[in-house]
């Protein structure tokens, strides 16, 4: 059983990655500047939404806790290579309450300097996975399309790069605008969870038609739901 992070943007919906909803071919997508795969496909079939299920907590256990809700429906970019398009919306069977639903920056993008807090349940510096951390502010070392010499990522134009460490366990999880509190991406891949950089994420304001044909498709979902 595979443990990601999410955010929830609607009392229905959670933004991930694509990865966390797919049957994984590699566990190390190469990428170029373009977008494009050095590797292959990455991903397979998506996951049958009904296995995929959504806690919440500052400390998780899977085989204890109990489900807020369930997932019935995905939506995601086409194909199955993860790079520039490691993005995912989970349409959810009912309504989380108690959670704050936190906004997307769909209108720009993330530029470099700019400060972002991670925040997923990889642990932190701890590295205790499905222990929710909000890492300290990163700064956005890159935006694709781009290769970073000094870390060794490279970035597709629908990419950013942050230096603060993201782990195993944070994948899927937000990086939010420290000015606005905006999310201006998702956690996609990276490097050693102690290094410095080469930590991608994919920007969402790169992905809005997806992101309003989600919300238009969870209101639609919520409304069947509650006529049941």
């Amino acid at each position: 059983m595979t443990l990601c992070s999410g955010a929830l943007v609607a009392p229905n919906l959670v933004l991930t990655a694509r990865h966390c909803v797919a049957k994984a071919i590699t566990t190390m997508p190469s990428c170029d500047a373009d977008g494009r795969s050095h590797n292959g496909a990455h991903i397979g079939e998506d996951a049958d939404p009904a296995a995929i299920v959504v806690y919440v907590g500052d400390r998780v256990q899977v085989d204890r806790d109990v489900p807020r809700a369930r997932a019935v429906r995905t939506l995601h970019p086409t194909g199955h290579v993860l790079c520039d398009a490691d993005v995912a919306y989970v349409i959810l069977d009912r309504p989380i309450t108690g959670v704050t639903i936190l906004p997307l920056r769909l209108h720009d993008s993330v530029q470099s300097g700019d400060e972002v807090v991670p925040v997923g349940f990889g642990g932190g510096a701890t590295n205790v996975i499905g222990q929710r951390r909000p890492r300290e502010r990163s700064t956005v070392l890159a935006v694709g399309p781009a290769a970073n010499q000094d870390t060794g990522a490279v970035l597709g134009p629908r990419e950013f790069e942050v230096d603060a460490a993201t782990c195993r366990g944070d994948s899927g999880g937000p990086a939010i605008d420290v000015r606005t509190g905006e999310i201006v991406g998702v956690v996609s891949r990276g490097g050693s969870c102690s290094g410095h950089g080469n930590h991608v994420y994919t920007r969402v304001d790169a992905y809005a038609r997806l992101a309003r044909v989600a919300f238009g498709a969870a209101e639609r979902e919520a409304v069947d739901v509650a006529q049941r």
